[in-house]
């Protein structure tokens, strides 16, 4: 056997390249993962940029939401992450709870470390000859020493991981410790594999004796060990200073003997491990001088400035607080930042991490920055300080201390970058979570943060007394800047901070409540507010007794106070549901805290009350009910809410008798009610919703309230009272089936909205116009056009809908170039009958074929010229000279050339005509580029001119927004051209003149341009000059409302697919699936128009089944499904109905004369309370502009639908039951048919 010291060598000549290749293999894969991760940090930076960009620019209004399809797909892809890293088992006791296994997102990080070890250690190890023992040792050995480096960059606070990664050391620490777990298990396989060789050979002594290395390996391994198991939480506490201190020693004796223990190719790892070490300690030193060694202070201008450290102030609050003021700190830092602490004359030889409890300079200290910390008594140099601090203050001194700081570290995100937050902590952990309220409010920069719920908790009020006193004066600040700032403070034991308040706060149920936006943003944006708001010096602030009050008295209606413990989870979820964009939460809290929060689920007592209605049609039975709840009429609810509508929708009669029995009982405006009732996403959360805070009731526990108004409701409302409000069936279903029925296709429309005066009709309506579709002329209707089509016809409908006069304008692609190059191929290939036949696609072949005949034109020209030929002439002689000749002519207004375009222009209007009349499309205008005259454009040319808005550059005209408008949003608005070179207007030209015009034409009120999103730019730039032009009335009525792609309409090579045999592909689809049912297709009168509805109905449902600006996959299998949320499945809800109308055989008067009492089965009173919502989803329409919102309420009707036929039987029934029940989905059939004609469908009835 060999006894040479090559045999413990790590692996040479047999071993040793395959060992060193997966030690440096280990390393590409950390490069590589920190090349990610920095990726990862470059692409938040560029997302948190572009959402202050757009806030700057207040270009839309929720700048936090993604506006790309990429970072729609990193928003995804970072919020499964999450949603994936956060799930976490906890130990049952706190004493146990050190055995706490990592959350799931650090468990699969570790699962995945633990993978690439676990193959480096056996990958072609495992061979069963006589190196068995030592392959393995050795592979294990190199696994070991790979990764001591990492272990050593990990445990550095000035670590350059976190410098790549943008990662502080806290949050790299527990990786640190793991890494250290897995060096400890790969140093025992190796240390165990040699061991036991040496035990079959029966030469350990031997070993021993000759190899020194061995027992620097074993001192290492137990160094490690001792490591490991003094680091467990348990005996860490038990003497944290010592446990510090000799973890310093044991990391440095642990690199001596591993360096002598390997060899000296190996040794590398060791010498990086030392300079990680080295240039951590280095850059700590500098940073601790630089902080604490003032050569020249100027005590003259800086208060308690001194030349070694920092003149320090404690002061003891309560039984265990102490506050620590730290004079003349000249460094900046940021909120959710930390320290390290050393006082020597409380601890000499300890420093203890604090979070920074300030967000800027405290002012009243000195000029200088002066740093507050909070601390928490505990043992050791908390509970030292805290007696120090006491001693002094009983004694009547103020003691000053000399303290040294350390930092500051942590790397914490951006807080402005995020619509809403939410912060929850408890007792001192405010220390963290109110500095990043200060620095929000605070920023004179750019700020998305337009909501902030703020939740602090704590045993004792004292614990928290200061910083009630400094939310008061935030709220304020808050309110100035038109920030949302809720405040929620519990105080499970003892005496609330609202107890030393002389006027008070509102109570209320944190228990069972969460909080929701009662306020808006107002005034003006964020880095325009130049006024600087006072800070608070927490010492001074908590020293005052009592609390001073302020003036403003709108701060108490923000703040809620409880007895209770929170329902955490509750109070996330109402701002996270109530948001429109980003929402970021941060808690800071023990563990148990938060998992015990999670778990409690209140309940408040809901009461059941009884009250009769009328069985009368229409507005009538309304009017009855009204005047049976407590003597109302609609007369009276419409003059006391003027934006009440009760004839029109009846959840309005229940908001105003809530409101009225609800003002009377708790004494609150009901004008403050009225609006704060809100109806509710899906039935098992009731019918309507109130957010209590928006009561502001003041005086009495949430639990005394809300049990006393239970009581006080139960014998009046026609609802159940709880904090959500379920109508009662009866009165519902009297009401609500009968005014359906009533109404017709008019119900859920509310043409008031659509009145200049709602209190004076003869006034008229106002006027919208919606420009949609706008295809090219001799061009068939491409599938690109269908979104804009779509879109645009329910925009026209949903406005009609809404009272306004709306006009539809189709603003066609006919004039340009193009025209030229097209008559001119007519005028070489045109065929006259095959033009009458089919005028569009004989154009766009003609066209095609020109225009591929020009591109080889150009081809050869410019190959000619390379050659050094004279191409003069044959440029001048070109298709692409003739056309614009051809084209000029037209712009000069000869006969022959305009009669030509003409007549192609009008043939195309008859054929899209057809098609429009597929897609139940209808336009009162068909306008184009052609309407727009040179002379026109030339008098707006020279008007900007005149006024500066344009200029010459290079030979065209140019408008430089750089120049005219400020800030980012000038240079985001870029540098369009308005006329080329050779006089030739561009599109921006035509438009400014055509919308001018437009107006003049029709004096607008609102006009809507319905255009893909890759004309925001273009439509942002209009709208700018119209404005600059001096007619900012007329750019703040026009709207552009965009939308993303269809993808999948395309053929290899860019050809794209016409929409009119995509309708044709998807008809015959549909009509082979119609066929395969026998019975029912022998019993559709025309089975081809009903297959091309239906084909029509998928393509449509399935572009307005997501949100507008999402793009999205034609796919023809899934819309033609009758399976899931798709038109052929509506269409067949709302035959299924009708089917059932005709085998039961009611006249309308039977159904007219149906006892509605006899529905009292739960489906059909959810039937019932789905008719009811669809006004207020009308209404929640024209907020959202969204044909998805339609979509979503019309597949929650057919479902609803759907699962009440086993339970409601028609036909078979009893003849006053049938007729009961007949009537209902009478009704429900004409909401559905409503809901699909507001979309542009058209329901089929077989």
């Amino acid at each position: 056997m060999d006894m040479s010291m090559g045999g413990m060598d790590m692996g040479t000549n047999l071993f040793q390249s395959t060992n060193m290749a997966f030690a440096r293999d280990y390393w590409y894969i950390i490069v590589g993962v920190l090349g990610l991760m920095a990726a990862s940090r470059a692409v938040n930076f560029y997302k948190s940029e572009k959402r202050l960009r757009r806030r700057a620019a207040n270009s839309v209004e929720y700048p936090t939401r993604p506006n790309t399809k990429f970072l729609e797909v990193w928003a995804t892809l970072t919020a499964v992450a999450r949603e994936a890293s956060y799930p976490q088992l906890y130990s049952p006791s706190r004493w146990l709870s050190w055995l706490t296994p990592p959350p799931a997102g650090r468990i699969i990080v570790l699962l995945i470390y633990w993978a690439v070890i676990t193959y480096m250690s056996t990958s072609d190890a495992i061979v069963g000859d006589a190196y068995f023992w030592e392959r393995i040792g050795f592979r294990n050995a190199w696994v070991t020493v790979m990764q001591v480096p990492l272990l050593y960059l990990l445990a550095s606070k000035c670590s350059i991981l976190g410098i790549i990664t943008g990662t502080s050391y806290e949050r790299l620490n527990w990786l640190h410790r793991w890494v250290a777990r897995t060096i400890f298990v790969t140093a025992t396989i190796h240390g165990w594999h040699f061991y036991t060789e040496w035990v079959l050979a029966d030469f350990v002594e031997l070993e021993l004796e000759m190899m020194p290395m061995v027992k620097y390996g074993l001192g290492a391994w137990g160094v490690l060990l001792w490591s490991l198991i003094s680091s467990l939480g348990p005996l860490r506490r038990m003497a944290y200073e010592v446990f510090v201190i000799q973890h310093i020693l044991t990391a440095v004796v642990f690199l001596w003997l591993v360096y002598e223990h390997v060899p000296s190719y190996a040794q590398y790892n060791v010498w990086l491990a030392i300079a990680a070490l080295c240039f951590d300690r280095f850059c700590r030193t500098i940073l601790l001088l630089w902080q604490n060694v003032k050569v020249f202070p100027n005590k003259a201008k800086c208060q308690g400035g001194q030349r070694i450290g920092h003149q320090a102030q404690v002061r003891a609050i309560g039984e265990c607080i102490t506050i620590i003021t730290i004079k003349d700190v000249h460094f900046k830092w940021r909120a959710g930042q930390h320290l390290y602490l050393w006082m020597p004359r409380i601890g000499l030889a300890e420093a203890h991490p604090y979070t920074i409890a300030c967000a800027h300079q405290v002012p009243g200290t000195c000029i200088c920055n002066s740093i507050q910390l909070v601390v928490r008594k505990h043992n050791g140099f908390s509970r030292r300080l805290h007696d120090f601090a006491a001693n002094a203050q009983a004694a009547g001194k103020k003691e000053k201390l000399t303290a040294f700081v350390s930092g500051p570290y942590g790397v914490p995100p951006r807080w402005d970058i995020y619509e809403t937050l939410v912060l929850i902590s408890a007792s001192t952990g405010a220390s963290f979570t109110l500095p990043i309220l200060e620095s929000v409010l605070n920023t004179k920069k750019t700020n998305c943060t337009k909501r902030i719920d703020f939740l602090l908790t704590a045993k004792q009020g004292e614990e928290i007394d200061f910083y009630v006193t400094r939310l008061h004066e935030f709220i304020d600040r808050a309110n100035s800047i038109g920030i949302e700032l809720l405040v929620h403070i519990a105080v499970t034991q003892g005496v609330s901070p609202r107890a030393n308040s002389q006027n008070g706060t509102d109570v209320q149920a944190l228990g069972s409540l969460s909080p929701t936006s009662t306020g808006s943003i107002q005034g003006k944006m964020i880095n325009e507010i130049t006024t600087e708001q006072p800070q608070v010096d927490l010492e001074k602030s908590a020293a005052s007794s009592p609390r001073k009050r302020l003036s403003n008295a709108s701060a108490d209606s923000h703040v809620h106070h409880a007895s209770v413990r929170p329902d955490v989870e509750a109070f996330i979820r109402g701002p996270v549901e109530a948001t429109g964009g980003e929402t970021s939460v941060v808690a800071i809290s023990p563990n148990y805290f938060l998992r015990t929060a999670f778990s409690i689920r209140p309940v408040v007592t809901r009461t059941r009350s009884l009250l009769c209605a009328g069985t009368a049609m229409g507005a009538h039975a309304l009017d009855a009910l009204a005047q049976k709840v407590e003597g109302l009429s609609l007369e009276s609810i419409a003059d006391k809410y003027p934006n009440c509508y009760p004839e029109n929708n009846p959840f309005d009669l229940y908001r105003a008798h809530l409101a009225n029995v609800l003002g009377e009982i708790t004494g609150v405006d009901t004008k403050i009610i009225y609006p704060s009732l809100s109806w509710t996403l899906s039935l098992d959360k009731g019918d309507l919703t109130l957010a209590a805070p928006a009561l502001r009731v003041k005086g009495k526990k949430p639990d005394e309230l809300a049990k006393e108004w239970a009581e006080k409701v139960s014998s009046r409302a026609a609802i159940i009272a709880a904090l959500t409000f379920f109508v009662k069936g009866a009165p519902i279903v009297q009401s609500v089936v009968p005014m359906v029925r009533a109404f017709g296709s008019e119900y859920g429309c509310n043409k008031f909205l659509g009145l200049k005066d709602p209190r004076d009709p003869s006034k008229g309506k106002k006027r919208m116009i919606v420009e949609f579709s706008s295809p090219n002329i001799a061009k068939p209707f491409h599938a690109g056009h269908l979104r804009s089509t779509i879109i645009g016809g329910f925009l026209a409908n949903l406005y009609e809908g809404a009272g306004w006069d709306v006009i539809r304008i189709n603003y066609l692609g006919d004039w340009g170039k193009q025209y030229g190059l097209l008559a001119l191929a007519f005028d070489r290939y045109g065929d006259e009958e095959a033009l009458q036949k089919d005028p569009i696609n004989h154009l766009f072949q003609l066209y095609v074929r020109i225009n591929k005949e020009m591109s080889d034109e150009k081809e050869t020209i410019e190959k000619r010229k390379q050659d050094g030929e004279d191409v003069a002439e044959l440029e001048a002689n070109s298709l692409d000279e003739q056309a614009r000749r051809y084209f000029k002519s037209m712009t000069d207004r000869d006969a022959a050339a305009v009669a030509q375009w003409r007549r192609f222009r009008d043939l195309s209007i008859a054929r899209y005509r057809e098609t429009y009349a597929r897609l139940n499309i209808r336009f009162d205008e068909y306008s184009g580029e052609s309407q727009v005259t040179e002379e026109a454009m030339d008098r707006i040319g020279k008007i900007m001119e005149e006024k500066g808005i344009c200029k010459e550059d290079k030979g065209a005209m140019i408008v430089d927004f750089q120049e005219l408008v400020p800030g980012k949003e000038g240079k985001r608005l870029e540098k369009p051209i308005v006329r080329k070179r050779d006089g030739t207007a561009l599109y921006l030209t035509r438009d400014i003149s055509e919308l001018l015009n437009r107006y003049k034409k029709y004096n607008f009120d609102q006009m809507i341009y319905v255009v893909a999103s890759a004309q925001d730019l273009h439509l942002k730039q209009l709208f700018k000059i119209i404005e600059l032009l001096g007619h900012k009335d007329i750019a703040d009525r026009c709207q552009h409302v965009n939308f993303g792609l269809v993808l999948g309409m395309s053929t290899r090579k860019g050809t794209v697919k016409f929409l009119d045999d995509i309708l044709r592909d998807v008809a015959d689809k549909m009509h082979e699936t119609m066929k395969k049912n026998d019975d029912k297709y022998s019993q559709v009168a025309n089975p081809e128009a009903t297959a091309d509805t239906l084909g029509i109905s998928s393509v449509m449902v399935q572009d307005m089944t997501g949100k507008r600006i999402n793009n999205y996959t034609f796919n023809m299998d899934a819309m033609t499904s009758f399976e899931g949320d798709t038109g052929p499945y509506l269409q067949y809800a709302h035959a299924r109905v009708c089917s059932i109308k005709r085998r039961a055989g009611l006249s309308d008067e039977d159904l007219a004369s149906a006892d509605l009492s006899l529905l009292t089965e739960p489906h059909a009173v959810n039937i019932v309370r789905l008719l009811a919502q669809w006004p207020d989803t009308f209404l929640n329409v024209l907020k959202t502009q969204e044909p998805t919102t339609v979509l979503t309420y019309l597949f929650r009707m057919t479902h609803a639908l759907s699962s009440s036929y086993d339970h409601l039987q028609v036909v078979g029934s009893e003849r006053e039951l049938m007729k009961a029940r007949m009537a209902l989905y009478d009704a429900a059939h004409i909401v559905l048919a409503n809901g699909m004609r507001l979309l542009g469908l058209s329901p089929v009835e077989r």
